[in-house]
């Protein structure tokens, strides 16, 4: 959604939105400026949409001329998760973080992902600050996790008191996709965030060695820890984990169906929400148009919801639910192609090891 007219924008001050973020982060806050700081955030959120809507356009227009298989989806960051990174990183600042808005593109191949993103650097039509950009690729995460991270400045002629605005892309391979989001999928149905560190050290040992299994796979390099073992030892490693939780066993009998849902909507926007002790995935569809009702109901559903650990609930743009069940998977519960991509990987490396 590129702003057109003359009208300024209202935007929170980077004060009033780096105060929110220290009274959110502080347990002991009265409830009202606890109120009135959510408020912000909201505000503050919502306005990623307008960097989020141009960013996605083009890569949805450059994608489906060059890349025409890729999955582009966008997401306003869960309060949630805003929240637990406020807590997890105490000299966060609310007015940086970089990641609210978020547009993730999902790609076949490693020489796909490093044009795409050589491309939107070197681009003369768009015209954004590249900031901070992360190769997890070259250099895994240490909970195994791959893709490259690219942070962009929003720039907007017309209305450049939005230009303190920033978005992440987030460009990664589908096999990368199938494991991150089989991480996702795992931390949700066990209400732990593996991706922050929570959770059994066997559940994070089993994801680091398939990681470094779907590293050997890309050619690229693998976590340090398992960098002088050989391939063979690792899918034994994994499998002694397998033998003892059953973690693909499980994984496999989770997918929620998605028959229900109207396979036809094609809306700008929907409030997705997952509920697991329902075994229930639900879409409300929003136009382009119905933004302020979209982020006004998500708050409501995150603010109901909250306390509930079974549910979670995010605002998401990805096309129809074909497209939307291949770039979340997770929240369908369905790891099907990462425990499809794994039992190939191990077979792979066994029998030439063998």
């Amino acid at each position: 959604m590129e702003a057109k007219d003359s009208t300024q924008i209202a935007v929170p001050s980077k004060k009033a939105v780096r105060r929110a973020g220290e009274i959110l982060r502080d347990p002991t806050a009265p409830h009202d400026e606890i109120w009135k700081a959510l408020i912000t955030l909201s505000e503050w959120r919502r306005l990623h949409t307008y960097p989020i809507n141009t960013f996605q356009a083009y890569l949805r227009g450059k994608t489906k001329r060059e890349y025409p298989t890729a999955i582009v989806a966008q997401r306003l960051k869960r309060f949630s998760s805003i929240l637990n990174k406020l807590v997890r990183y105490p000299d966060m600042k609310m007015d940086r973080m970089q990641d609210i808005g978020g547009i993730r593109v999902i790609l076949n191949s490693i020489s796909d992902v490093y044009s795409l993103h050589s491309a939107l650097i070197k681009s003369k039509r768009f015209k954004h600050r590249a900031m901070t950009m992360k190769d997890y690729i070259e250099t895994p995460k240490k909970d195994g996790y791959r893709s490259v991270h690219q942070v962009f400045g929003y720039m907007n002629r017309q209305h450049p008191e939005l230009n303190v605005l920033k978005i992440e892309i987030q460009i990664r391979t589908k096999l990368q996709h199938s494991w991150a989001t089989a991480v996702e999928t795992l931390g949700i149905v066990e209400k732990s965030s593996f991706k922050t560190g929570e959770g059994s050290e066997q559940f994070k040992q089993f994801f680091k060695l398939s990681s470094a299994l779907f590293s050997l796979d890309e050619k690229k390099p693998i976590l340090d820890e398992f960098k002088d073992v050989e391939p063979a030892l690792i899918v034994q490693m994994l499998a002694d984990i397998e033998s003892e939780l059953q973690i693909t066993s499980k994984l496999r009998g989770l997918a929620i169906s998605a028959r229900h849902i109207d396979a036809t909507s094609q809306s700008g926007y929907h409030l997705m929400e997952l509920d697991i002790e329902k075994n229930n995935v639900s879409l409300i569809p929003f136009s382009d148009k119905q933004l302020d009702q979209a982020e006004f109901y998500y708050r409501s559903r995150e603010q109901a919801t909250k306390d509930n650990p079974n549910i979670s609930v995010v605002l998401i743009s990805a096309g129809n639910i074909k497209d939307i069940k291949k770039a979340y998977p997770n929240y369908f519960l369905d790891t099907n192609l990462f425990v499809k991509n794994l039992k190939r990987i191990c077979e792979k490396y066994k029998s030439v090891h063998d």
